[in-house]
Formats: C-alpha cells, structure tokens, sequence
C-alpha cells in the first residue's frame, strides 16, 4: 500500500514536543492533523459548488507545574513555532493550578504495531477531478427530470483524506491515515398545498473498490414520494420500530450519560449504574475496535490509551464508564478509553441469536405500529433521561407499512424506552462508524390528534 508521506510535518512534531519541555512544561502532548477535503455539488444540471481544503494543524497540549493549558497553530515554520510554544508555557504559567491535569499512566498506552485495519485507498491520491465531478452529474441524472413532481434534486460527491500523529513526552507514538469517498442526494417534490416533502440518500465507504454509489437519487426520490399525502393520527401507545438511519439518535443518549464528565458532574441519568443491571437482559452493546475496513476502528484513542474489544453493556449491565484521564483523577478511578469505536448492538435471547431480522421481517412482525424514519428536532435530558423528539414516518398496519404520518412526538425516558425494546435488527449501515441497526419498541408514547 502506498502511503503519503508526512515525514516534514511529522518532525515538527516532534521538535514542538522538544520545544515544549524545553520551555519549561513538565509533560507535553502534540497531535498533528493533516486534512484534505473535496466536495463537487450539483444543483439543477450545474456545478454549483466546489470545494477544496487542505489543512494542517498543530494541538498542543502543555502541563506546567501542575497547571494546565491547550493550544492550536496552523504555523508549522520551526523558528515561528518555538516562539508559539515559549509564549504558550509562559501562559500557562499564570492559571491556576489542577493536580488532576496528567497525561494518562503509560501502562494503558497502545504499544503497537497493530495489522492494517484497511482503512486508507491510495486510488484518493491518483483519482482524476473530471471522475469526481461525473459521479456528481451522474446521480443528480438519474432522477432529474424523471417525475413531474420534482421540485429540485441536489446531489454531492466528496471525499476526505486524513492523517493524525500524536506524541508525548511519556514516549506515546503513533498515527493513523483514513480516506473516505461519499455521494449523497437531496431532492424534494411538490404535494398538496404548500407540501414540499423532501427525501435523502448516502453512499460511503473508506476504499473505492467499497463504494458503489449507483441508485442513491432513485432511493432518495423514492423516500419523498414516499412522504406524499401524510395522515394525522390521535395520541397514544404505539409500538414503534426506528429505521436504521436515525436509530443511533436513541442511542446516542445512553453513550453521553456513560461519559466521564457528565458522569463526574453527576449529570448523568447512568450516575452510580456501574455494574448494575439497567437495561433488559436480551441487550448488549459490544465496542469492536479492531474491525478491519470499519470508520470508526482504531487502536487507539485521542490519549494513547490502547482500545480492546469489550461489552459496554453485557445483559443489561452497565459494565464500563468511558473516563479520561482528567475525569478519572477527579473520581481517583482508572482512566478507560474517552469513548466507543464501533459499537454494536444485539437484542433478542440473552446470547443474541433470536436477533437478526431484516426490517421487513420486523414490521411483518410488529403487525401493528409506527415506523419511525427520521427524527425533527428534539432533545433528551442528560440528567433525567426524559427525551422528546419530532418524527417522520409511516403508520404499520396488518404487517405492512400503510400511509405517510406528520405532525406527531415521541416522549417518554431513555432507561424506560430501552427497557421496551423488542428487537434490534441486523442492518446497521456499514458507512457509519456505530453500527446501530433498526431497533423496534414496543409501548411507546406518540403525540399527534
């Protein structure tokens, strides 16, 4: 595999480290951030946007007598870049102190080297602009002009190229080099009265060979039609399943209360949960960092600390608190890794092997619900667990999805609504790096007539 070589930037690095210790800090961390983006955007059968970035960027991290203080500088010229960091110790020289600012024990640090994890295509590097700005054309084409009820169809190609290096003072070293390829569609189309019903669509994948954008303005003008015509429907309990596009929105909220800051600071509803059992015994959530080709792997995280596969929740039980090293010192705990890689979900019998539904075989199964496709604003209290978000979907009915709902919430409390869960599918996207699958509910609170 032919790599790019970043043995200019890196160096600095490693002189900003030096220079840092020399000016006084007892420890230090730098991490280099080298990024490329491109993006070809079509709008109405014309380029309208293009885009290029490079950036490059030094954090510093500086640990003066017990004092702490953090720093960014895209000058990565040797002379202007001591200055930076002589005036940066001095600065911190001057806050207050905090014993629990270290760099984590090196004991938990990733020792390497670790096998390829498949995550960098040197095809980004050669890729010609004209192929980039045809896959842009390409999918605003195969639905542009296709239906009467197109109102505006805008589709996107990107891709990103990214580079980290970290190193400490506590000899901590390592780097990690991912590409990315991405085309996504947007389209709208006219409905009754002022209705403008939009539909989306994404490819992504990390590797070329990966990619296969083809059908994303088909699927993306096919969610819109989809939304034609919605029915209001009354208030009540309903059994819902949440698509697996927007199903890590519910998720989400359990992975902020298990960080080590809000768990600190006592704003968390998973406060004091640690080796209980909260959620229902058929759910457990694996963190699988390893995977290879997968966004989110690593070895890893953005202290050094060395990632492991393990179960965040095993049967229910809460078994890990993600605390950094800060958060950790602050509970005079262990640090952990600052939070999951990939994580995934099985539900069904406590061994996981009921699970593994398509989403038609869940709502065939359901018979009776809601289908939950995209959420519209909302939010979920950290401390409480009470959420409300809007929705957008579809009413089920004898097994089958029926009509186009609007206009209608969701309310209830995470820890509840996860204790009502029936069944998590086994269609996790694998361009998102939590491999979140469909999930169905049962009981859940819907607010509409």
């Amino acid at each position: 595999m032919i790599r790019p070589v970043y043995k200019q930037e890196t160096e600095m690095a490693r002189k900003a480290l030096q220079a840092a210790l020399k000016a006084g800090a007892s420890q230090a961390r730098i991490s280099l951030n080298i990024g490329v983006q491109n993006s070809f955007s079509v709008l109405e059968n014309r380029l309208d946007r293009l885009q290029m970035a490079n950036d490059r960027s030094l954090y510093i991290q500086l640990f003066v007598n017990g004092r702490y203080g953090a720093y960014s500088t895209n000058r990565l010229e040797e002379t202007e870049l001591e200055k930076f960091i002589r005036n940066a110790v001095s600065a911190v020289k001057w806050l207050s102190p905090d014993s629990c600012r270290t760099l984590p024990p090196s004991e938990l640090y990733f020792k390497g080297p670790g096998k390829d994890l498949g995550q960098f295509d040197p095809y980004i590097l050669e890729m010609d602009p004209a192929k980039k700005k045809e896959l842009a054309f390409a999918a605003f084409e195969e639905i542009a002009g296709k239906d009467n009820r197109i109102i505006s169809v805008d589709s996107e190609y990107g891709d990103t190229l990214e580079y980290q290096y970290m190193i400490d003072s506590q000899g901590f070293e390592g780097d990690s080099l991912q590409s990315g390829f991405t085309l996504s569609v947007e389209c709208s189309v006219k409905g009754k009265g002022d209705a403008r019903p939009e539909g989306w669509w994404y490819e992504s994948s990390l590797t070329y060979a990966d990619f296969h954008p083809a059908g994303c303005g088909r699927t993306a003008l096919e969610r819109a039609l989809a939304k034609l015509d919605p029915v209001k429907i009354a208030s009540g309990k309903y059994n819902a399943i949440v698509e697996n596009t927007c199903s890590s929105r519910l998720f989400a909220p359990i992975i902020t209360a298990l960080n080590g800051a809000n768990i600190q600071q006592q704003n968390s509803f998973l406060a004091g949960t640690l080796g209980k059992k909260v959620f229902p015994e058929k759910l457990t959530v694996t963190d699988t960092p390893h995977v290879y080709g997968m966004a989110g792997s690593r070895y890893f995280d953005g202290e050094g600390i060395a990632t492991r596969p393990m179960n965040i929740i095993e049967q229910g039980t809460i078994n890990t608190y993600f605390l950094p090293t800060y958060y950790a010192n602050k509970m005079e705990t262990a640090p952990t890794v600052e939070g999951p890689s990939v994580p995934r979900i099985t539900a069904g019998s406590p061994d996981g092997s009921s699970a593994g539904l398509t989403l038609e075989q869940m709502i065939g199964q359901m018979n009776d619900g809601i289908l939950i496709t995209g959420f519209n604003g909302g939010n979920c209290n950290g401390t409480t667990g009470d959420f409300s978000y809007g929705i957008e979907g579809f009413r089920i009915e004898n097994g089958e999805i029926r009509f186009p709902v609007k206009e209608m919430n969701i309310t209830g409390n995470i820890v509840s609504l996860w204790n009502n869960l029936s069944l998590a599918g086994n269609d996790p996207r694998k361009c998102s790096r939590w491999q979140i699958p469909s999930l169905a509910f049962g009981e859940v609170d819907f607010s509409g007539l």
